[in-house]
């Protein structure tokens, strides 16, 4: 089964940057606007500050601060993922809960998915299934597609809600169809099993191969084990090698996902 972790957080710190570098009077206009209460104006002072050669930190968590006491969902979620990480902000793990928290009551899908890992997981809260399950469902509905994932897990394992396989499965189909690989490993193995869905071995192949071509190390391994054995689809000795090949020399093969993919200013 597919699981998230933060083992590849650092790796994982998305940092958005303002398009090109500001112009002095550019740069002026945009502080100028911040200062007047623009949310929007502070967020790009917040990350042109972050992208400078010589970082102001301190600076840039102080507008993303003002703008998330106004309320702006989007700067509590870049200041909570600043809080997580330790990035140019005191590590705060509490603190950043309690952010995401707020922004995830906003409406904010991807503090809803961050909150809900750190339920599950126990970051900076105390583990709760029954909170993680909750926000990882209300960010699959707002379409986050690791979300769509988490949640399907949640089903089908019962955790944190009522077991149901088949609702697991539709959700994972959603999440598949677009492009979440751990769905597409969930999807077949499920379909290979017949937990939640019929049991169908070319089913179970054609999502095996389609992670598998989504750089899933696991699926090019059963991928090459189902053209050398015949599982599911029609024996393939040259296919099989193929994706052996694949595997040996490491090519288009993905890093294993994360449990937070934090977006910072």
């Amino acid at each position: 089964m597919p699981t998230l972790s933060f083992a590849t957080l650092a790796c994982s710190l998305l940092i958005g940057t303002v398009a090109g570098a500001e112009p002095d009077d550019g740069s002026l206009r945009l502080r100028s606007s911040a200062e007047s209460g623009d949310l929007r104006a502070m967020r790009e002072l917040a990350a042109s500050l972050l992208n400078e050669a010589e970082v102001q930190g301190d600076e840039a968590v102080y507008w993303l601060e003002e703008a998330s006491a106004l309320g702006d969902a989007e700067s509590m979620h870049r200041l909570a993922s600043l809080r997580f990480a330790g990035a140019s902000a005191e590590q705060d793990k509490s603190a950043a809960v309690a952010l995401w928290q707020a922004a995830s009551v906003m409406g904010h899908t991807d503090a809803m998915y961050d909150l809900a890992v750190c339920y599950r997981d126990g970051h900076g809260t105390r583990q709760s299934a029954i909170r993680a399950s909750l926000w990882f469902k209300n960010a699959a509905k707002a379409g986050r597609p690791e979300a769509m994932t988490a949640w399907g897990q949640c089903l089908f394992d019962g955790t944190g809600c009522m077991r149901d396989e088949s609702a697991a499965v539709e959700w994972w189909t959603k999440a598949a169809n677009r492009g979440e690989i751990d769905a597409m490993v969930s999807l077949a193995v499920a379909s290979g099993t017949g937990r939640g869905m019929p049991r169908n071995e070319t089913t179970s192949a054609r999502w095996w191969r389609k992670a598998a071509s989504h750089g899933c190390e696991i699926a090019m391994l059963v991928t090459a084990a189902n053209y050398e054995m015949g599982m599911g689809v029609q024996v393939d000795h040259a296919e099989a090698e193929s994706w052996y090949a694949r595997l040996r020399n490491g090519v288009d093969v993905t890093p294993p996902s994360a449990g937070l993919v934090l977006v910072l200013p």
